[in-house]
């Protein structure tokens, strides 16, 4: 009995969580366009995405370019105001002048609302209704990875200013010396300004090394950023440089056991979960920040280190462009679609010739029985233009398959080579992936077709908002116009005011409006592509509309055929295609319960209409 009622009352707790809003406020430290926070804010986001109810509020404190308490002071009466009326449930607050600002001013703020915090230095046992992830340097695990890289050196120069963070990270590091006599040849060296920075890293013994941990602000109370203050020294510094924060990375630094904004963030954020989930605050246990083990490519080549004797679970950045291996779902991708292709040619040209076979059998016994009747020779001419469409079928096919190979087999050469610059390869790729699409699309008008042809294809209805149909397509269009970037159009959607519903498939109607709107958009070089419905009766009645080049009406009479085309001689034909789309489009639309028309005039423009049960 006692579990049925804690299930009942988490059942309904969960329920109010579900339709309550709430309302999170992050609380940076430092100011926005900092790679530090932004890495941070970005990973909470992105892991809280997943909760529709949820209102995040960012508020930047700004306190590494401005730290004083008149600030502070300032931000507290700011705060107060604007969020008076603003009920707020959870307070995510990133590094360490956040979190004691929260500890003194909070409850007068806010109240006794839970708050989380991350990137704070200095591990402690945090006050009630305070829970998160301490930043954890990781400096014994870099300390370790420089000695097995470079076991001559010298010394290990540790870098820092004296920010409140420099204090905490020398403080930790220090603690961790203490523990670890074997470092003993070592040296904190924490500049003033930086030009003294730059004379002491420019007089640096050959065989030492550089664990640079930070320097954002001077005697002079003056703040550079992460990249502005490394990029200032870097140059005067010919030693191997280690890290300890992803914010380095890629400027110049061999790397080390790094801790990333984005791991704290996304630890932060799945303990919010869980306090937003009725978790208490107080009932969870303060976590250490995870680290990365990441080197830089080019840095290890320029000092000589050899990428197998780093990690196992390290990660290499910039190492040199690999197609396959940055490319491997493109690869497999590739070779399945040449795959595919070759049992499709081979299967289509075993069919083709039984067909043949069939039909000159049939052609023979007919000629032998009555060779002067009249309907005997209609179905003789009946066969033979099936056999000839069939044929004209198969070569347009031929076709339109060896096209886009030729450009993958062809680009793919090309992509092998080693003197091709980035951007080349890029667009390469481009192409590449632009074929094998249109491979696909052949290969999936061919199982339509089949599907259609043997009864197999099943229409699955349910209930269809038209304008949220309409938005679908017309981002599909502003897609499909990718491949017609020369054709200046003007696309239009006319339908009613009044938002409707109707019960249908709404993946097979999509797909009558893509083939139809690709159509339009293959001939029609300039000009406005136009679709909207009307309520008729107890119809609805869509169209879609083009300004192109028209069909002549001898054309139209044969346009939904299966396998016609305007063009049958591949050599000399102007507009790709399998002449399939028309053809699967009417019968889509017959299986929908409708009908479809054309009303056309040569160079003047084609408009589809087809009608579906309202």
């Amino acid at each position: 009995m006692k579990y049925k009622i804690l299930l009942i009352a988490l059942f309904f707790s969960f329920c109010s969580f579900a339709s309550e809003q709430k309302n999170i406020l992050i609380l940076n430290s430092y100011h926005s366009g900092l790679s530090w926070t932004d890495s941070i804010v970005k990973s909470i986001k992105n892991e809280l995405s997943d909760l529709s109810n949820c209102v995040i509020h960012i508020e930047d404190m700004d306190s590494k370019r401005r730290y004083s308490s008149e600030h502070f002071q300032l931000l507290k009466e700011y705060y107060k105001r604007k969020y008076t009326d603003t009920k707020i449930d959870l307070i995510i607050s990133t590094d360490d002048n956040a979190y004691s600002f929260l500890i003194k001013n909070k409850k007068e703020l806010f109240g006794d609302i839970p708050s989380l915090f991350c990137g704070v230095n200095n591990v402690h046992i945090p006050p009630k209704g305070y829970n998160g992830v301490f930043e954890n340097p990781y400096l014994k695990k870099t300390l370790e990875i420089i000695l097995k890289n470079h076991p001559d050196y010298s010394k290990i120069v540790f870098v820092a200013d004296y920010s409140r963070t420099g204090d905490s990270t020398i403080k930790e590091l220090k603690s961790r010396l203490d523990k670890l006599p074997k470092y003993t040849k070592h040296e904190i060296f924490r500049a003033h300004t930086i030009k003294e920075l730059q004379t002491k890293l420019s007089k640096l013994d050959p065989n030492s090394i550089v664990l640079y941990l930070l320097f954002n602000r001077d005697s002079n109370g003056n703040y550079y950023t992460y990249s502005n203050g490394f990029n200032l020294v870097k140059n005067y510094c010919s030693v191997p440089v280690y890290c300890i924060w992803d914010f380095y990375l890629s400027k110049g630094v061999i790397g080390g056991a790094i801790i990333t904004g984005k791991q704290q963030g996304k630890q932060v954020a799945l303990m919010a979960k869980k306090v937003l989930a009725g978790i208490s605050i107080d009932l969870l246990k303060p976590i250490l920040s995870k680290h990365e083990y990441i080197f830089d490519y080019h840095e290890l080549t320029k000092f000589g280190i050899p990428i197998d004797q780093l990690p196992k679970e390290s990660i290499i950045i910039n190492s040199p462009y690999s197609f396959v291996k940055e490319n491997k779902i493109l690869a497999f991708l590739t070779f399945t679609v040449i795959l595919l292709l070759v049992i499709i040619i081979v299967v289509m040209g075993i069919n083709n010739h039984l067909r043949k076979s069939k039909i000159a059998k049939e052609k023979l016994h007919l000629i032998e029985i009555k060779a002067n009747n009249a309907e005997l020779e209609k179905a003789i001419q009946i066969a033979e233009e099936s056999n000839r469409l069939k044929s004209a079928f198969l070569a347009n096919m031929s076709h339109e398959i060896r096209t886009p190979m030729n450009s993958i087999l062809g680009f793919t050469e090309l992509l092998s080579m080693d003197n091709l610059e980035n951007e080349k390869k890029k667009k390469f790729i481009q192409i590449i992936q632009k074929n094998a699409n249109s491979l696909l699309c052949i290969i999936s008008d061919i199982l339509d077709i089949s599907k259609i042809e043997t009864n197999q294809l099943n229409i699955v209805k349910q209930k269809c908002n038209l304008n949220e149909l309409f938005e679908t397509i017309e981002e599909n269009y502003n897609s499909l116009k990718e491949k017609y970037e020369d054709h200046e159009l003007d696309f239009r959607i006319q339908i009613p005011e009044a938002n409707y519903n109707i019960n249908t498939d709404p993946i097979r109607l999509l797909q009558i409006f893509n083939n139809l709107i690709e159509n339009a958009l293959k001939f029609t070089n300039k000009g406005k592509i136009e679709i909207g419905y009307q309520i008729k009766d107890k119809s609805v009645v869509f169209f879609v509309s083009d300004t192109g080049i028209g069909i002549s009406e001898v054309e139209q009479q044969i346009i939904f055929d299966r396998f016609r085309q305007a063009e049958i001689d591949t050599n000399s034909r102007k507009y790709s295609g399998t002449g399939l789309g028309l053809a699967i489009c009417k019968s889509l639309v017959e299986l929908l319960g409708g009908s479809i028309r054309i009303q056309s005039k040569l160079n003047k423009g084609t408009t589809f209409y087809f009608t579906h049960p309202f």
